[in-house]
Parts: structure tokens; C-alpha cells; sequence
């Protein structure tokens, strides 16, 4: 004969069970829906695209059947996109090359060559180029060669300098170019 905790434990487990196929169902009935709207959505605008509109290797594509792997690709590129705003017309301004030892390893040194770029309109950051350069040295000799080590470490070096332009120039900067970053 069971214990009473025996069969209360059984009856834990059976409703910890059931709330699971539960969640996996909503979960899986959401996901079903969605990708049906998102389907939707691609297959009306691929209608309303114009076929032959002069343009070299753009053309509409006739509708077939999606299948359940062109269902998770669109689902998948859809959520990634997010609209690009029109920027207009920028200039590139080199900067001139830093070369600096970095706070850790002593005995390191470093070399990068940048670029800035702004809007086409904008004026006074020419002037501004040797102070932004001052400040991009300053914080070239506090930083650790761990710091920028890998690519995730490069992308924080270009978003703290970018931060450091774009403090400096008033947000004038839209963003930087790293050409050439050397380490010896």
C-alpha cells in the first residue's frame, strides 16, 4: 500500500507534468500563429511588388507554398531586420595616427589609425580633430591589452571612442572607423 507522501509526491509530479504540456502547447500554438501573420504579410507585399520594373536582378517572385523551413527563415529575418534611417550626405575625416604604450602590459605598444564620420553639413569638427585625438591618446594609455582582446573587446573599443567623439564634437560624429589597430 502506498504511503500518503508517496502519493502526494505522485500528484506533485502529475501536475508539474501537466503545466509543462501546458507552456509547450501555448508555446508552440503562439509560435504558429505568428509565423502565420508574418507569412501573411510577406506574401501580400510580394503580390504588391511590380514584376519587371526595370531594375537589373529584381524581380517578383511568384507566391508557393511555405514550408516549414522557409516559415522559421522568415521569422528569423524579420525579427533580426530593423529599419535603417536615411542618414544623407557624410564626409570622412582621417584622424592622424596615434602610437602609445597602453597601461598593462608596461612594455606594449599600440598604433591605431581612425577615421570619423559626419554629416556632410556639419562644421568645426575639422578643428576639433587634434583635441578629439588627445582624448582618444588619453584613453588609449588607461586601457589593459585584456580589455581589447578578441572581437567583443574591439567593439568596446570602438564604442568608447565613439562615445569620446561624440562627447567632444557635440554629437556631430555619427560614427568611427577603425582602420588599423596594431599591437606590439
Amino acid at each position: 500500500m502506498a504511503t500518503p507522501e508517496a502519493a502526494s509526491n505522485n500528484g506533485a509530479m502529475l501536475g508539474i507534468a501537466l503545466a509543462s504540456l501546458l507552456a509547450i502547447g501555448l508555446g508552440v500554438g503562439t509560435g504558429w500563429i505568428l509565423s502565420q501573420r508574418m507569412n501573411r504579410g510577406t506574401s501580400s507585399e510580394l503580390a504588391a511588388a511590380p514584376a519587371g520594373d526595370g531594375q537589373p536582378g529584381i524581380h517578383a517572385v511568384p507566391e508557393s507554398p511555405p514550408t516549414d523551413a522557409t516559415r522559421a527563415g522568415a521569422a528569423a529575418l524579420n525579427t533580426a531586420a530593423a529599419p535603417v534611417p536615411a542618414l544623407g550626405p557624410s564626409k570622412i575625416i582621417a584622424l592622424p595616427p596615434i602610437m602609445t604604450s597602453i597601461a598593462k602590459p608596461q612594455s606594449t605598444w599600440l598604433r591605431l589609425e581612425a577615421a570619423l564620420i559626419v554629416a556632410g553639413d556639419e562644421h568645426g569638427v575639422d578643428d576639433q580633430v587634434g583635441e578629439l585625438g588627445d582624448d582618444m591618446l588619453t584613453y588609449l594609455r588607461t586601457i589593459e591589452l585584456s580589455q581589447i582582446e578578441g572581437p567583443s573587446g574591439l567593439r568596446f573599443l570602438k564604442d568608447d571612442l565613439l562615445d569620446r567623439a561624440k562627447v567632444r564634437t557635440d554629437g556631430q560624429v555619427r560614427d568611427i572607423v577603425i582602420k588599423t589597430l596594431v599591437v606590439e
